[in-house]
Order: structure tokens, then C-alpha cells, then sequence
């Protein structure tokens, strides 16, 4: 596998760059900067695209050894503050380069900022990022499209201020990322992101029988799940995957399971398996996971590529955005999958476990999903 140190589960095109910002933040020293400048034998346009490439690269390089926590993080885990320097992938919401584009054209002297805002209603009702930018940072005429209108954009900026609703926001880089061009498929987290890097239990070739089988469709199936034990679907999974180790409980463990025999895309990937079972026969909120979601984090701090959350009931929104929030981190980028109550029963009856196989066939047959 291809992991984020190496570089390969992502790239970036960035869109809006903040040269001095990044500098800054990334301790460029005053000889990068004079050895970008003295550059010759190219024009104008190729001399921009070099100080735009060189910085990207810093950029990337800093991402990957800082490790900056996602806003998700910041939120979920009550420690956002002012001055906190964060990424956040998300859609946004882009207003105001039209307007900025008629005063240059009639000569105004100070053009009007653009703007941009993320709704976080899935981390909190009713929360907003917000920012301004300048047209002087972006770094193409296609920016001028790519920052208009709702657009799914990666974020690097430092919190500046905070109110009941609004997280206002000064952006260093707006860019998007996208699968590596050395990739080679070698990499499960370069595909996902157009999906905020979760993928689904339809798309693991480990699990590939499930598309025999519909999603239930009422709570009232997922009952049966009462009866099956969180021990016994921890066995059942191993034994689906082919993992013949399978560790006691203890109550620290970072993980229920680890397996590096999952399969995804006909290659083997680490994947790191958290199973919640009937004590708990209730939506799974971030309550049923710790003070502050702690065994997500503990979960994602295992060496896996693939991070699985399973549970016997639903699964809540919140649940879901903290996920998102953990695998989302530009410094180890992972996939996740969250295989609820629903799920669950496609998987023990597509494989005859827990007793549950005849009778759940009955359920009618679906088509693979995207």
C-alpha cells in the first residue's frame, strides 16, 4: 500500500494561495525565496508557475508533518480556539468574484474581497465558516470559476475569531485534492475523495456477497440483532475475512479487530474494526463512544488504511461527521466505512453467520453500488 507519507494518497490543485501566509507557515527561508526569484531562461508565466509548484510541494510536505487537525476535530473535541490553524473539506458556498471582476475592469483602485462559507450543521446546528478572500492570491484565471458558486474545496486557514454561529476564518489555501498522478492505484484514499473518503460495504471485494441482498428497510428487522452478541459478530467478521486472530477485550485496546487481509479493489489493506453491539440497542450517538468520541480517536490511531465503525442500530449523523473528521486529517488521509444495523444483517446473512443466513435470504437481491 501507498501511504500518506510517501506522498501518493493525494495531491493538490490549488485554486487560492496566500504566498506570504504559506511562507510563514510552512518556515520557507529567505534563500528558497531568492532562489525562486533568480530563476532564469523562462518568462513571466512559467516563472509564476514554478513559484506556484514549488509551493504546493512545501505546502503538501508541511501538511504531512504537521499533521493539522481537521475543523471536525476542533469542533467535536471542544478545543476550537482563536489562532488554531486547521483544514476542512467540504462544499462550500462562493459569492462576489463577478463583482470583483467588473470594479477591475472599471479601474477601481481597491476591489471588493470575495466570500466564502461551509455550513457544520452536521458538528452543530446552525454552524458557519466564514471567510473573506482576495483575487490577488488566486492562481489562475480558472480560480475565478472554481471559487464561484458551491464547490467541494479543501481549506487550510487559522480560526481568527468565534461567535455563538460563526467561525470566522483567514484562508491560506483553497484547493482540491485529487488522486496522485504516481499513484498507480496503489493507493485506496486517492479515489474517495470526491465521497469525503468514506466507501461502503458494497464497494469491499472482502464483503463482495452482500450484493445479494437489499437493505432491510424498518427498524423492526434490525431486532433480531438484539440476540447476536457484539462477541459473536467480532467473530463473524474474522472469520469472513480470514483473520485468525482474534484478541480478547480489555478496555484499552485502540481496536477490536485488525486485519491487514481485507481486500478493496483486488489489493490487501490494512483495516482497523471498532463493533458496537445490543448493550447499547439505540442510534449510536457520540455519548456511546467515550467522552468526546474518544474511541474514534483511539481507533484512528491504529496503522490501518481502511477504518471500519460497526454497530448493531443506526448510526447518527454526528457519529458519522467525526469519522469523516479523523480520515479527513492531510497529514495521514484514510477511508472509512460505517456499517450500521442494516448493513450488519446483509453481512452475517450474505455469509451464513450467527445463525442468521436462512432467515434473511428471503430479503430480495440488489444491484452494486457506487
Amino acid at each position: 500500500m501507498a501511504r500518506s507519507d510517501n506522498g501518493r494518497d493525494y495531491d493538490l490543485t490549488c485554486w487560492y494561495l496566500n504566498l506570504r501566509r504559506v511562507a510563514e507557515l510552512v518556515g520557507m527561508e529567505g534563500s528558497e525565496l531568492r532562489d525562486i526569484a533568480a530563476i532564469g531562461d523562462m518568462n513571466d508565466n512559467l516563472r509564476v508557475l514554478a513559484t506556484l509548484s514549488y509551493f504546493k510541494d512545501r505546502l503538501g510536505a508541511w501538511l504531512r508533518s504537521a499533521t493539522p487537525p481537521t475543523l471536525g476535530e476542533l469542533v467535536l473535541n471542544d478545543t476550537l480556539r482563536e489562532g488554531a490553524i486547521f483544514t476542512h473539506f467540504s462544499n462550500y458556498y462562493f459569492k462576489g468574484l463577478p463583482k470583483v471582476h467588473q470594479a477591475i475592469k472599471r479601474g477601481a483602485s481597491q476591489p471588493p474581497m470575495a466570500e466564502g462559507y461551509a455550513k457544520l450543521d452536521a458538528l452543530k446546528s446552525g454552524l458557519v465558516a466564514r471567510f473573506s478572500f482576495s483575487h490577488e492570491h488566486l492562481t489562475s484565471n480558472s480560480a475565478w470559476t472554481e471559487l464561484s458558486g458551491q464547490k467541494q474545496m479543501l481549506l487550510l486557514g487559522v480560526v481568527s475569531s468565534i461567535t455563538d454561529n460563526d467561525i470566522h476564518v483567514v484562508p491560506y489555501v483553497l484547493a482540491y485534492p485529487f488522486i496522485h498522478l504516481l499513484d498507480g492505484g496503489a493507493s485506496v484514499v486517492g479515489g474517495r475523495w470526491r465521497w469525503y473518503l468514506e466507501t461502503h460495504v458494497d464497494l469491499i471485494d472482502t464483503f463482495s456477497r452482500v450484493h445479494a441482498f437489499e437493505r432491510p428497510r424498518s427498524r423492526t428487522e434490525l431486532r433480531v440483532l438484539q440476540a447476536v452478541s457484539e462477541a459473536s459478530v467480532k467473530a463473524a467478521f474474522a472469520e469472513i475475512i480470514g483473520e485468525p486472530t482474534i484478541p480478547n477485550d480489555w478496555g484499552g485496546e485502540r481496536s477490536d479487530l485488525f486485519s491487514s487481509r481485507v481486500e478493496i479493489n483486488g489489493r490487501r489493506v490494512p483495516a482497523a474494526f471498532a463493533f458496537k453491539g445490543p448493550a447499547k440497542f439505540h442510534p449510536m450517538t457520540l455519548a456511546d463512544l467515550g467522552k468526546n468520541g474518544d474511541q474514534i480517536d483511539r481507533l484512528f490511531s491504529e496503522p490501518a488504511d481502511l477504518v471500519v465503525l460497526q454497530h448493531c442500530h443506526e448510526i447518527t449523523p454526528p457519529v458519522r461527521s467525526m469519522m469523516r473528521a479523523y480520515a479527513q486529517r492531510m497529514g495521514q488521509p484514510r477511508t472509512f466505512c460505517v456499517i450500521d444495523g442494516y448493513d450488519t444483517l446483509r453481512i452475517l446473512a450474505a455469509y451464513d453467520k450467527c445463525g442468521l443466513g436462512e432467515a434473511l435470504k428471503q430479503l430480495p437481491a440488489s444491484s452494486p453500488r457506487a
